[in-house]
């Protein structure tokens, strides 16, 4: 690992984030924005996708587009979705959205790509309730670098929650956390 002399180890943004974190008054005045996003993102969703899904995961109906790249359609929807966009009960695809979801950027209940958000999520950048990956992020966080409020890794973040780092923990170097 290259760095330069002076500098922690481990990602800098999550430190800054666990440390904001670990200051109740201002983790409140950070997080409040997030929350009024959060809010208003699922009630967005709640609407525009009701009818989508309903068609979404009927094992009755599917879509594929006519439009092909590289073999695969443009846009697939269904029960078991392929294509470069793919949304369905088990979504295969670049873009892939569903409860089983595959692909470079995967979002869904079980999600497994370069990118995951979802409930369950591996990835090289992982996003969930449960995340694992190179980076990770969330309430349970397993990777070499993880924030979350338990984070396990190489570089562990949890502001208040427990971190446990092989090398960093908190912001704080292996050899002082066993003092």
């Amino acid at each position: 690992m290259l760095s330069r002399p002076g500098c922690k180890p481990g990602p800098a943004w999550m430190r800054d984030i666990s440390d904001s974190l670990a200051d109740a008054d201002r983790a409140r005045k950070m997080m409040m924005p997030f929350w009024l996003f959060l809010i208003v993102y699922l009630l967005a969703i709640l609407l525009v996708t009701h009818f989508v899904t309903a068609v979404a995961f009927s094992k009755d109906q599917s879509y594929q587009s006519h439009l092909m790249i590289a073999g695969q359609p443009l846009v697939s929807y269904g029960f078991a979705a392929r294509g470069i966009i793919a949304i369905g009960g088990r979504a295969t695809g670049v873009v892939a959205l569903g409860g089983i979801a595959v692909g470079v950027i995967a979002i869904g209940g079980v999600s497994l790509g370069l990118f995951s958000w979802s409930g369950v999520a591996l990835g090289v950048v992982a996003f969930g309730g449960v995340a694992l990956g190179w980076r990770a992020i969330g309430g349970v966080a397993i990777g070499r670098a993880a924030l979350g409020g338990l984070a396990v890794g190489r570089y562990a973040y949890a502001g208040n929650g427990l971190a446990y780092g092989s090398l960093e923990a908190s912001g704080r170097q292996k050899e002082h956390l066993i003092e």
